[in-house]
C-alpha cells in the first residue's frame, strides 16, 4: 500500500501525462537469415477479435495511421509544452520504422528549436497520434514496448477522448496505460483522468514486475468496458481496477505514443539534470499495437491449418533434416500438451537437426505471422519458430528461449505476395546427452 501511495501521489501531480492536456521443400541454411527478434506473442482470450493493428512492417510510418507532431505547439489541443512543461520538441525525423519497429528517439540540442508560440526546448523527441485515423470505444488496447532508462526519460501509450478539439481536457478523458518514471523503475503507472463537477478528477494505479522495466520490452494492456478498466503488464493485473461510469470513457478514444523528457512529473528538472549527454540517443521501441474487441470474427479464408495440435499426430506436417535425424520430431504425450493430449517434441540423445513444417498455399496478398505455444530447455545450437515465402527464402523467426511453462510466441509479420508460405519449427543441438527438448502445441497462421 505504501508503494501505491507514493504512486497516487505522483500521478496526481502529473495531472497529464501522458498526461497531457490531449494526447517442396528443403530447409534453409543454418545461417539465422533476416528479421532476428525474440518477440513474445499475446493472446487477448477467447471472444475477443483484431480489429486494428500496426505492426510496423513496413519502411516508415504508416500515415493512414498515426499523424507525428512536429512542434511543441499541439494543433489538436492548441497548447504548448503539451501542458506538462515538457523539454522536448516533436519532429517527424525522430519518429522512425525500422527491423520490424517503430522508434521514437530523444537527443539533446543547443539550437533552441520552438514554435513561435512557445518557448525554446533543449531536446529533440518524437510524438504520434491516430486522431481522426484510427478512433474506437472499448476494447483491449496493447502493446509491446521497451522503454529507455535514465532519469528525466517519460515515455508514454495512452489515450484521449476523440472530442478533446472540441471539448477540451480534462472533459475528454485520458486513458494512461503506460507511464514510466526513473525513480521506480520496476513500475507501469497507469491512470484516468476526467472532470468531475467542472474539476480535474485523477485516479492511479499501477503493477510493478519485481524487474527493471526499462531496456527490454514487456507488453502493456488496457481492458476497458462501459463498467471498468483493468490494467495489465505481461498479464500482471494492476493493483486497483477503476469502475467506470463517466461519459468522458463512454466515447471513442485515439492512440498517442510519446517519448517525453522532464516536465512537471519530474518537478520541473533543468535540461542539465536530464540524463541524456549530447552526441547520444535515447530510444522508445515499440514492436506492434492492437486493438481488441469483443466479439469472433472467422478466420480469413485459407489460414486454417492441418492438425495445429498434432491430435492426429504428425498429420499434415513434414519433417526433413540434413544429416538423417528427422526422427527426433514427433508427436508425443509425455509431460502435458498445452491442450489436448498431444504435441510436438524435437528431442534426441545425439547431435540432430529438424525442421518440422506445414505449407500453405493460394493465400491472399498481405501480411502473416505464425503463433504457437512453446516449452523450451537444454542445449540447442539455435531452436526458433519460423515462416517464409518460398523454401529457398530466408525466414522471419522468433529465436526460442527457455520456458519452463507453456509459453505463447509468435514469428515477426512476414510480407506475402505470391500466395505461398513454408511454416514451423527448426532446431540444432550438438548435445550428445538427453538435456535439449522443445515441445510445442497451438499453431496458428494469422493473417493481420
Amino acid at each position: 500500500m505504501k508503494a501505491l501511495s507514493r504512486l497516487l501521489t505522483a500521478l496526481c501531480v502529473a495531472s497529464l501525462s501522458g498526461c497531457a492536456e490531449e494526447e517442396g521443400v528443403q530447409a534453409e541454411s543454418t545461417d539465422l537469415g533476416q528479421n532476428s527478434q525474440a518477440e513474445l506473442g499475446y493472446d487477448p482470450g477467447s471472444g475477443w477479435h483484431l480489429a486494428w493493428s500496426d505492426e510496423f512492417n513496413t519502411s516508415s510510418l504508416n500515415t493512414a495511421n498515426w499523424t507525428p507532431l512536429t512542434s511543441n505547439w499541439d494543433p489538436v489541443t492548441g497548447n504548448c509544452d503539451f501542458g506538462t512543461g515538457e523539454l522536448e520538441f516533436p519532429r517527424a525525423q525522430n519518429v522512425t520504422v525500422t527491423g520490424g519497429k517503430l522508434v521514437i528517439s530523444a537527443q539533446r540540442t543547443y539550437d533552441n528549436p520552438r514554435d513561435s508560440r512557445c518557448s525554446a526546448r533543449s531536446f529533440y523527441s518524437g510524438r504520434i497520434h491516430t486522431k481522426g485515423k484510427v478512433e474506437k470505444r472499448y476494447g483491449k488496447i496493447v502493446a509491446s514496448i521497451k522503454v529507455p532508462s535514465g532519469y528525466g526519460m517519460w515515455p508514454a501509450f495512452w489515450t484521449l477522448g476523440a472530442d478533446i478539439s472540441q471539448v477540451g481536457w480534462p472533459k475528454s478523458g485520458e486513458l494512461d496505460i503506460l507511464e514510466w518514471h526513473s525513480n521506480e523503475p520496476t513500475w507501469m503507472k497507469s491512470a484516468v483522468h476526467w472532470d468531475s463537477n467542472g474539476n480535474q478528477a485523477h485516479w492511479g494505479t499501477g503493477a510493478s514486475g519485481g524487474y527493471n522495466l526499462a531496456d527490454s520490452f514487456h507488453i502493456y494492456e488496457m481492458e476497458w468496458n462501459s463498467g471498468s478498466i483493468i490494467f495489465r503488464l505481461d498479464g500482471r493485473v494492476a493493483n486497483a481496477t477503476f469502475y467506470n461510469p463517466d461519459t468522458e470513457f463512454q466515447q471513442n478514444h485515439y492512440i498517442i505514443l510519446n517519448l517525453a523528457l522532464g516536465g512537471n512529473w519530474y518537478g520541473f528538472p533543468s535540461p542539465d539534470a536530464i540524463a541524456l549527454p549530447a552526441g547520444q540517443t535515447k530510444t522508445m521501441e515499440v514492436e506492434w499495437v492492437r486493438w481488441y474487441q469483443q466479439g469472433s470474427t472467422p478466420p480469413p479464408t485459407g489460414t486454417a491449418i492441418t492438425n495445429p495440435s498434432f491430435e492426429s499426430g504428425m498429420t499434415g506436417w513434414a519433417t526433413w533434416s540434413p544429416n538423417g535425424t528427422e526422427s527426433s520430431a514427433f508427436s508425443e504425450t509425455y509431460n502435458g500438451a498445452h491442450t489436448g493430449s498431444y504435441h510436438l517434441t524435437h528431442w534426441r540423445s545425439s547431435p540432430f537437426e529438424a525442421w518440422t513444417y506445414q505449407t500453405k498455399s493460394g493465400l491472399a496478398s498481405g501480411n502473416y505471422k505464425v503463433r504457437a505455444w512453446v516449452r523450451k530447455s537444454g542445449n540447442f545450437n539455435f531452436s526458433r519458430l519460423q515462416i517464409k515465402t518460398c523454401a529457398s527464402c530466408a525466414p522471419a523467426f522468433t529465436t526460442l528461449g527457455d520456458y519452463g511453462a507453456w509459453t505463447l510466441v509468435e514469428t515477426p509479420a512476414i510480407s506475402v505476395t505470391g500466395g505461398y508460405v513454408e511454416f514451423g519449427f527448426h532446431s540444432q543441438s550438438s548435445a550428445s546427452d538427453s538435456s535439449p527438448a522443445l515441445h510445442a502445441d497451438d499453431v496458428e497462421l494469422i493473417k493481420l
